[in-house]
């Protein structure tokens, strides 16, 4: 199963997709940037420089023949001297045009130039030598003699300049086509950087709106009344568990809507019943029956007293429990004996034990137990409540055990309460200790009462113990609670 992806995650992948595309965008602008630069430099620092010394070598030349022919004529040691520093610079330039070739041909060429050129110089210094040495020379000396021809060697240099020319025209047309290559896969890159941008964005904005717009849809229905889980969400992971939570939250509503109802109901039952009772009562006492039998009104003064306490002690636990949820619940701990107080319990329920012929025994520890620290009265009332409930449950003749023991190496103490009533069925076992529920045994019996277990819960909890129940289904109940020892 796929793991769905955090809207965290989302983002930073679609970041990195974009800022790849950027790189690769960059890297391929840079590279080709690169190849253009360098063709620039070739064809301005190489090729450039190739004509500008081939040029000047061509001059350098048509001087070295100038000075070369003068001297011939005139004798003139001057123009010797002027045609020895125009060799020396043909040689400087020579060196560097060697340099700037770069193809086989202009090389090839290029060697048959300085060939034909150290034939002239040889030819010039030989020559230069026998006018030195002659009494008396003229011109027809010098005509008379084989000179090498240098014509052919501008000539030479002319193909090699072309070539170079040639190279700067191919790699101008290279250049401006690697131009159009940077701006078409700039162009390409850019649209396509923003086109998946845009799916990117769109795709996770989507997929979060569409989750939101749903859960937002579902708190409408909420507001209205409506509990119903949404389905499973495909979205980011950070919506999904959203969407769990929303519908734990749904649940817990239907719950507490369910829980509404019961209140309703079971505190109307709770204070519709005695109220009518004492309106009963009290209309006929002051309609002035039994005005002549004193017996009878002090019974009905009686009923009316009796259900005043009952509808008091409602209102009471009611308010308690209200406290107890809202954490105000104020305690008053002394440190006891816990069998003492649950003698107290066993003998204030021992007539409704007798009332019923049932076996109410409660069976006190064989060693000494520590100390409690507690507040009487709560426990009592937790104490109340069980042996309470189990009375009620139990069938006539029947038997309710109550049993304090230590447990944890004496950290605890732990007191149960066992009847042989028609029990609870395992799934409900939780749910006996919810407020104003009430569960079916499915033998005729409403099992619980709808706040005592809840209240007994919330003394335990607050006094650092624990609570809990264990039955057999149609064979008995018995509900534990433990409580820490006294230090």
């Amino acid at each position: 199963m796929m793991i769905p992806l955090t809207i965290f995650k989302r983002l930073v992948i679609g970041n990195v997709i974009i800022l790849l595309l950027v790189f690769i965008l960059g890297s391929t602008v840079i590279f080709n940037l690169t190849g253009l630069q360098k063709l620039t430099r070739e064809i301005v620092v190489k090729n450039q420089e190739s004509l500008i010394v081939g040029n000047r070598l061509m001059d350098s030349l048509a001087s070295l023949v100038n000075f070369s022919e003068k001297y011939f004529v005139s004798r003139d040691i001057d123009y010797y001297n002027r045609a020895l520093d125009v060799k020396i610079h043909l040689n400087r330039d020579f060196e560097k045009f060697k340099g700037l070739m770069e193809t086989d041909e202009q090389i090839a060429i290029l060697a048959e130039v300085l060939a034909n050129l150290d034939e002239y110089l040889d030819w010039f210094e030989e020559t230069a030598e026998k006018l030195k040495s002659a009494e008396k020379s003229t011109i027809d000396l010098f005509l008379k003699e084989n000179r090498p021809d240098l014509n052919t060697t501008a000539g030479n240099l002319k193909k090699i300049l072309a070539v170079s020319q040639d190279i700067i025209t191919a790699k101008t047309n290279r250049s401006i086509q690697k131009s159009h290559q940077i701006l078409v896969v700039t162009v390409i890159v850019t649209l396509m950087t923003v086109f998946f941008g845009m799916l990117i964005t769109t795709f996770n904005t989507r997929s979060i709106t569409k989750s939101v717009n749903r859960l937002q849809k579902k708190t409408k229905d909420i507001s209205q009344g409506h509990f119903e889980e949404i389905q499973a969400i495909k979205g980011p992971k950070e919506i999904q568990d959203l969407s769990l939570h929303f519908n734990t939250m749904c649940r817990r509503l239907k719950e507490l809507d369910g829980l509404k109802a019961d209140f309703v109901s079971h505190v109307s039952h709770e204070l519709r019943t005695p109220i009518a009772s004492i309106k009963e009562a009290s209309a006929m006492l002051s309609n002035g029956f039994y005005s002549d039998e004193p017996q009878k009104q002090k019974e009905l003064f009686l009923l009316i007293h009796k259900e005043c306490n009952r509808l008091l002690n409602s209102v009471m636990r009611i308010l308690d429990y209200s406290k107890m949820e809202a954490n105000r619940m104020e305690y008053n701990c002394i440190k006891t004996g816990l069998p003492d107080v649950i003698r107290k319990s066993v003998l204030k329920l021992a007539p409704l034990a007798q009332q019923k012929k049932i076996i109410l025994e409660f069976f006190p520890p064989s060693q000494n137990l520590p100390d409690v620290r507690v507040d009487e009265d709560r426990i009592i009332e937790v104490l109340d409540n069980l042996i309470g409930n189990a009375l009620k449950f139990t069938p006539e003749k029947g038997k309710v055990f109550i049993h304090c023991l230590t447990g944890d190496s004496g950290k605890n103490l732990m007191v149960s309460v066992e009847d042989n009533g028609p029990g609870i069925k395992l799934e409900d076992l939780e749910k006996i200790f919810y407020k104003f529920k009430q569960i079916d045994n499915g033998l005729g019996t409403r099992m619980g009462t709808g706040l005592g277990l809840s209240i007994s819960k919330y003394i335990i909890k607050a006094h650092g113990g624990d609570i809990w129940a264990q039955s057999r289904y149609s064979k008995g109940t018995k509900m534990v609670f433990t409580l820490p020892a006294a230090l």
